[in-house]
């Protein structure tokens, strides 16, 4: 059992802000990770749970490391604090694209919301990247010459972005844009236990005696390593099983996820509703590159 010791203190209430990345990692009294750090407390009541039960941290940080050659330095600043990602620049040269990848497209004029998805045609370095014109409900979108666009796509296991004007629009012999070559394009790099927002509903089965339950919760959050599930009933206390069930869309592709877990923290927000942070356990690998893929594509939109 953690008590205030050289290794560990007890954290205060006046050091988490409900709402703000957490400055370090925490755990309970029995050494049980329950937050990474980056990580969120949700509400007031949530963290009026964890304290009463009791949160440590290490007494010293980590010294900070110095940004190994390519890495922009406030990324390092950064670790841990409002920007949970990791970014470097790399090259268009040094991805590995394949002809016909989806991109993303965005107009950065001031108030454009619309994302539109087209297909990488090809590219010559530093003269164009070559793809198709974006459309809307069948309907070409008129695009000019000139116009600003962001652009995001993924490649392996990163996601990228980059800016571009448009060169060239043209028809022939079929429609599609010339955008210019970017001088660098902006790396996305995930750290462990990056969570984004969602709105998922998922089945919760839930064990019960000799038998088993089943009612349902709405997942508000999640990564590779846990998520958070809204529901009108508890689920359980801390320390219980559950597994969940549960579909996402990853580049237009479903995919039905049944997932093991463990309630690690318990609380309610100012609807009444009951929040549970749940740990995945034991990831089959199908799943583990699913939801990888599909942190990234929430990061990138």
């Amino acid at each position: 059992m953690i008590t205030s010791d050289a290794d560990h203190i007890r954290v205060q209430r006046s050091e988490i802000d409900p709402g703000q990345p957490l400055p370090w990692t925490v755990y309970d009294s029995q050494q049980n990770l329950v937050l990474h750090q980056g990580s969120r407390v949700e509400s007031r009541e949530q963290l009026d749970t964890l304290v009463v039960d009791g949160l440590f941290r290490q007494r010293c940080p980590a010294p900070a490391q110095a940004a190994p050659p390519g890495r922009n330095t406030r990324d390092v600043a950064d670790n841990g604090s409002h920007d949970r990602s990791l970014e470097r620049a790399t090259r268009l040269d040094e991805i590995k694209l394949v002809i016909g990848d989806p991109f993303q497209i965005q107009a950065q004029a001031e108030g454009s919301e619309n994302r539109y998805y087209v297909r990488l045609i090809g590219y010559l370095k530093g003269k164009s990247v070559i793809v198709t014109c974006p459309e809307e409900d069948g309907r070409l979108c008129l695009v000019r010459e000139g116009q600003a666009f962001v652009t995001r796509f993924f490649a392996g296991k990163n996601a990228y972005a980059f800016t571009a004007n448009v060169l060239r629009s043209s028809t022939v012999p079929f429609p599609h844009l010339h955008l210019s070559y970017p001088p660098q394009v902006r790396a996305l790099v995930v750290r462990a236990g990056e969570r984004v927002e969602t709105r998922i509903i998922c089945a919760v089965v839930v064990p019960e005696g000799t038998g088993a339950a089943t009612t349902a919760g709405v997942i508000t959050n999640i990564s590779v390593s846990g998520a958070l599930i809204h529901s009108k009933t508890p689920l359980g206390r801390k320390g219980d099983l559950l597994s969940i069930k549960f579909r996402m869309e990853i580049r237009g592709i479903e995919f039905f996820a049944v997932i093991d877990t463990t309630i690690r923290t318990l609380s309610r927000d100012d609807s009444g509703d009951f929040l549970h942070g749940v740990q995945f356990a034991g990831l089959p690998n199908d799943v583990a590159i699913a939801l990888t893929a599909f942190v990234y594509q929430k990061l990138a939109q």
